[in-house]
């Protein structure tokens, strides 16, 4: 009898462990979420817009590289910089990504922890990123080619959410081109009315 009693709870304890193990398994291989913030906005055309790319539930995280994506019709980036996430760990390098308006991309952004140190875990911003409502419509905001590294060099599991904006109005941004064309015929013109003395004097 105590011997049953034995074995049934060795296989209690057993089953009890595996319960254990895999729940914690399941903490251990959970997704980092990377969210681009604010969810969803709505602007003015003309008007500047600031746009975050946090995490959430990392890990030791070392260093970190992704894309940003959006509409190049509606929105315009203009600047990048670096979160506070990943520095809180110790000194890091910074990899500003490359802006391209036409294709609406920002590829290449990426961080890195300097020095055999361990990782950064939590949540927070990891970069930030500024953009001028180009003219009116609707935009999405998507991160992708996300790679997350803890400090063994091991790829972390990672998921992510976009985000969306709508501007609102008709007006259109001038592009640099414009204003400088434009500068340039109003030049044109203060020349043409100050000679025009000069010109009716030659002309008598």
């Amino acid at each position: 009898m105590e011997e049953r009693k034995m074995r049934t709870v060795r296989v209690l304890v057993f089953f009890a462990g595996i319960v254990f193990a895999s729940i914690f398994s399941l903490s251990a291989s959970a997704d980092a979420v990377l969210t681009v913030v604010p969810s969803s906005s709505t602007v003015n055309a003309g008007s500047n817009l600031a746009v975050d790319v946090n995490i959430s539930g990392v890990t030791d995280l070392y260093d970190f590289q992704f894309d940003l994506t959006f509409n190049p019709a509606v929105l315009q980036a203009t600047n990048i910089s670096e979160g506070t996430f990943l520095s809180s760990g110790g000194s890091t390098i910074f990899l500003p990504g490359t802006i391209d308006n036409t294709a609406g991309s920002i590829t290449f952004n990426a961080i890195t922890l300097s020095g055999a140190i361990s990782g950064v875990s939590g949540s927070g911003t990891l970069m930030e990123f500024d953009f001028t409502a180009f003219a009116a419509g609707s935009s999405s905001l998507d991160l992708s080619n996300i790679i997350l590294q803890d400090s063994t060099g091991a790829i972390l599991n990672s998921s992510s959410t976009g985000s969306s904006v709508n501007v609102l109005g008709t007006t259109k941004v001038p592009e640099p081109s414009d204003l400088i064309m434009l500068t340039l015929g109003l030049l044109g013109l203060a020349v043409f009315i100050l000679t025009r003395p000069i010109r009716e004097r030659l002309s008598i």
